[in-house]
Parts: structure tokens; C-alpha cells; sequence
């Protein structure tokens, strides 16, 4: 059901792809193309407005005591730092921004920061999008991350979380892997604005040489060396924020262990988060947006050491992406989770 609801949460955002790649060859589309962009982003910006409305339905203490009646082991308390409040300004300034990235002034802005054109649908609807996403990711990293925490208080909270299922096989292959591939050739234009060829090169997919092999095994070992550093001091700043999100992270992909597990997450995330953000992202946004983009979408936990860790190789993925190609990405990406997963089994 994960998988069902993720993908249809998805279609209006690739729809919105496919019609700014249409956009590009047909110049009548583009009133249609912004059009959609604003309802789009209208009515995302209706859940900020809930959003607001559900904080203030919170901070009530009636409702809390009545939510307490029904659940008498529920930390009510807990539940209310949710900041939906902070979460709805959050998500309604994101879909604003978007919204001003449609118009010419500040599009030829940004065209002088990062590498795009002013005058291209796709990367205007790039721009636009972008401010969306920032803004759905950080409302679910404000609005959920912390009624998710509060469940990890406890070993009993846990085993709740874990009785409830988390993560499944098919749900890591709708997303990342397939929502991301897709939206990546959309996002380059395969049989719209480019051929097969065209689009995988633009993609910069390419063959590996024996070099590239024993340099993707070293930048492999740097970066899991990194993340052990990253861990322990996160256990001497922050035990307890650490065993909670240890817990969390167990309790929603416990799934994923042994071989199988760390195949089927070094294979989904490397090929869908590579394709898309250091394939058909990077070379119109940059590495800074890019990684700021992609290190968004990792912060289901809250800001956390491990976020700036995410980000420290989002840029390290990105130079590499630069100096060789996307395979090589896609290849240490692999080779990162697969080991991280299997280590942790």
C-alpha cells in the first residue's frame, strides 16, 4: 500500500516533467505548463493551511485529553512538538517560492547562479519544482519526524513501529528506483525532446575502465570511514538522539537485511538517486542545489550529524560526477549501501 500511495503522490510531479519537455518543442503548451505549476503548487499550499489549522487543534487541551482517553499509553506530550504549525509556514513559503520562480525576472536571476536558461521551460519547471520539493520534504522532516521519534522513547515503542511494517521490497522499488529513473528521462526529454542515445548521454552514462574500478573501491573505503567517524561522534555528542534513530531507523527497514537487503537497497537507491540527481539534475542546477536537494530528501529522521554526513557526499558524488561519469556514481553509490547494509546485518 506504501508503494500504491507513493506512486500516485508521484504523477502529478512527473505529469508536470512530461509537459515541460512537451512545452519545449510546442510553444502553446507552455500557458498549459504554467497553468498546472500554479494549481499544483496551490493546492500543496492548502496542506500548509491544514497544517496550521491541525496545530492549533493540538495545542488544545481538550482534544489532548480526549486523544489521551482513547490512547492511554499515547505521549501526548510528545506528539504535540510536532511543529505543524512551523511545518504549514514551512510548506506554504516553499510553494510561493515556486511560484515566483515562474516569473522572467527571477528566472534570468537565477540563470546567472547556477547553470541554466532563463528562457527554457524545463529549467524554469526545474527551479519551480525544486522550491516544491524542498518544501514537502521539510514539512514532513518538521510536521512527522517528531511524533515518529517519541515512538522510539521506549523498547516498547519500537516494537510497536516494527509490529506496523516498515519499508517493504516493493516500496524501495517504486521509490527511489522507479519513481526517480523515471522522472530522470522525463526530465532529459527520451522520445520527446531526445532519442535513447541522446538521452543516456546526457545522462553522462558511460563504460567503467579497470582504473575507474579501483578508484570507486578507495572512494568506497573513504566515505564508509567517514561515516564511522560520523557515528561515533554522534555517540559521544547525543547518545540518546542516536539510539532513538538507530531504533526508528530499525523499527522502518528491518526488512532490509543479509544479502538480499543490502542488494535490493544498494541496487534501488544507487540507480534512481544517481540517475536522477547527478544525472539529470546536477548539470542544470549545480552541485550546492543539487546536494542541498537530494540531502532533503534523507531527513525523514530530523537534522541529525548524519544529515551533514549526506550532504559531505552528495558533493563528493557530485565532483565525481563532473570528473568521470554517472556510472561511476551509480557504481560507489552501490557499493556504499551494499556494504552499510550488509555490515549492519
Amino acid at each position: 500500500m506504501n508503494a500504491v500511495a507513493t506512486l500516485i503522490a508521484m504523477l502529478p510531479f512527473l505529469f508536470a516533467i512530461y509537459l515541460v519537455n512537451a512545452a519545449e518543442r510546442e510553444r502553446s503548451v507552455r500557458v498549459l505548463v504554467y497553468l498546472y505549476l500554479l494549481l499544483l503548487n496551490g493546492l500543496i499550499a492548502v496542506i500548509g493551511l491544514f497544517s496550521l489549522a491541525g496545530a492549533a487543534l493540538f495545542a488544545s487541551d481538550d482534544f489532548a485529553n480526549a486523544l489521551q482517553q482513547q490512547n492511554p499509553g499515547l505521549d501526548v506530550a510528545q506528539f504535540r512538538a510536532a511543529r505543524l504549525d512551523l511545518a504549514g509556514a514551512l510548506l506554504m513559503l516553499a510553494t510561493l517560492l515556486a511560484m515566483l520562480a515562474l516569473l522572467p525576472p527571477v528566472r534570468r536571476l537565477a540563470a546567472r547562479l547556477l547553470p541554466l536558461r532563463a528562457d527554457s521551460m524545463v529549467h524554469t519547471a526545474a527551479l519551480s519544482l525544486t522550491a516544491t520539493a524542498l518544501g514537502l520534504n521539510l514539512f514532513q522532516m518538521v510536521a512527522l519526524a517528531p511524533m515518529l521519534l517519541a515512538a522510539t522513547a521506549t523498547e516498547q515503542g519500537i516494537e510497536q513501529l516494527q509490529r506496523l511494517g516498515g519499508v517493504s521490497y516493493l516500496d524501495v522499488l517504486v521509490f527511489p528506483l522507479l519513481t526517480f529513473v523515471i522522472a530522470a528521462l522525463l526530465g532529459v526529454g527520451l522520445y520527446v525532446r531526445r532519442t535513447q542515445a541522446e538521452a543516456f548521454e546526457r545522462l553522462g552514462l558511460a563504460p567503467l575502465t579497470v582504473p575507474q574500478l579501483g578508484a570507486a573501491a578507495g572512494l568506497t573505503i573513504a566515505l564508509l570511514g567517514m561515516a564511522i567517524f560520523t557515528e561515533r561522534a554522534w555517540q559521544a555528542l547525543d547518545p540518546e538522539s542516536l539510539r532513538r534513530v538507530g531504533g526508528l531507523s530499525k523499527a522502518l527497514m528491518g526488512n532490509f537485511t543479509g544479502l538480499s537487503g543490502a542488494l535490493a537497497v544498494g541496487v534501488a537507491a544507487a540507480i534512481g538517486e544517481e540517475t536522477f540527481f547527478r544525472g539529470a539534475y546536477q548539470p542544470r542546477m549545480g552541485i550546492v542545489l543539487t546536494s542541498l536537494l537530494f540531502t532533503s530528501f534523507h531527513v525523514q529522521y530530523g537534522i541529525t550529524p548524519a544529515t551533514l554526513l549526506v550532504f559531505v557526499m552528495s558533493v563528493v558524488l557530485g565532483i565525481l560526477r563532473q570528473r568521470t561519469s554517472l556510472t561511476m556514481c551509480i557504481l560507489v553509490h552501490f557499493l556504499y549501501n551494499f556494504t552499510s547494509v550488509l555490515v549492519a546485518s
